[in-house]
């Protein structure tokens, strides 16, 4: 019985010290394979933990797969690898490789970058250049034409070796797409037919302007309901996101970044521009805005009432009248 315990006591001493030993050896670097400049490496989706370590095994990216395994279990990271494009630097420990694929960043190449819904071009390329991928008003030039249908989302870029140009084409490019793919179910069958692509580009519009005026989804269809009530009835929207919008419009043309929450709406009220629909009746004539799918499906299923104005209170609620007498009185409360 006595001998029988020592044997035990001894395999957890040596299943101890290997352990230790390890923990020792992981924290420095397990192979000096790699190149000077770095190696690419992928993780796809859905790859397991043991996919993962074979291809850092056949790469020489490791010295053994077992030990990268054991590691990542030893401290719980092995859930946690998330998928995308990394560059694995020269004579990178085990510990820090299982930290970065943990991450998500680190030694990755790849940029996360998240476009809010009702972020216009201009502002959308100031995101860019925040995150060090394209100068603002290069990316403004080439995307103006397609305000309104580039998709606001979260997008992962590699920077670009072929310069800005280009870059700012596959930003433009891969965002467009995801609109195209993400609104295909949405609009399939509503704008067929003649005229259905002018319909189209006028829910888009809707749904730019509904992404600046209010926030909540319910909000949404019910103001989507009074501008389709308004212009049935040949009324002007008065909308102040599309007077701001018009202050800028000029600059934005001109491949100048403008901050439409700058502009200032009582001066410009009478200002006649395309976008002013105090001075203008019906919609005007382009997008305000990267609308994503709420503010789009606000605008094809609009919550009919019996309110004709609106107003956002300075806490961000929104006040619905049916009168313009009830509406001046909500103006005097709310806006003093």
């Amino acid at each position: 019985m006595e001998e029988k315990y020592y044997k035990i006591s001894a395999i957890v001493v040596i299943a101890a010290l290997i352990l230790g030993a390890v923990m020792v050896v992981l924290p420095y670097p397990p192979f000096s394979g790699a190149p000077a400049e770095g190696t690419e490496f992928t993780i796809d989706k859905g790859e397991t933990l043991g996919a993962v370590a074979h291809s850092l095994a056949d790469q020489n990216l490791i010295m053994s797969r077992y030990l990268f395994v054991a590691y990542a279990i030893f401290t719980g990271q092995e859930r946690k690898f998330q998928a995308g494009g990394y560059t694995i630097p020269p004579r990178v420990s085990v510990r820090k490789l299982v930290s970065v694929f943990a991450e998500g960043k680190g030694v990755s190449e790849d940029i996360t970058v998240t476009v809010p819904e009702g972020t216009n071009i201009a502002d959308a390329g100031k995101i860019l250049e925040t995150a060090g991928l394209v100068g603002k008003e290069e990316f403004l030039r080439k995307a103006i034409s397609l305000e309104g249908f580039l998709f606001p989302d979260t997008y992962r870029f590699k920077r670009s070796e072929a310069g800005e140009n280009l870059l700012a084409e596959e930003i433009i490019r891969e965002m467009k797409n995801n609109f195209e793919i993400r609104t295909r179910d949405i609009f399939t069958g509503h704008f067929t037919g003649e005229g259905g692509a002018e319909r189209g580009y006028g829910v888009i519009i809707v749904a730019s302007i509904l992404e600046k005026e209010v926030k909540t989804e319910r909000d949404m269809r019910l103001v989507a309901g009074i501008i389709e009530k308004r212009l049935a009835k040949n009324m002007p929207l008065e909308l102040d996101a599309t007077v701001t919008y018009g202050v800028c419009e000029p600059k934005f043309l001109a491949g100048q970044y403008c901050d439409v929450s700058l502009a200032n709406i009582i001066d410009n009220l009478k200002v006649s521009t395309p976008y002013n629909t105090y001075a203008n009746k019906g919609l005007p004539i382009g997008p305000i805005s990267n609308p994503g799918l709420a503010a789009i499906e606000a605008t094809l299923n609009p919550e009919k009432s019996d309110y004709l104005y609106y107003l956002s209170a300075p806490d961000g609620t929104t006040i619905f009248s049916r009168t313009a007498a009830e509406h001046e009185r909500a103006r005097r409360k709310y806006l003093k």
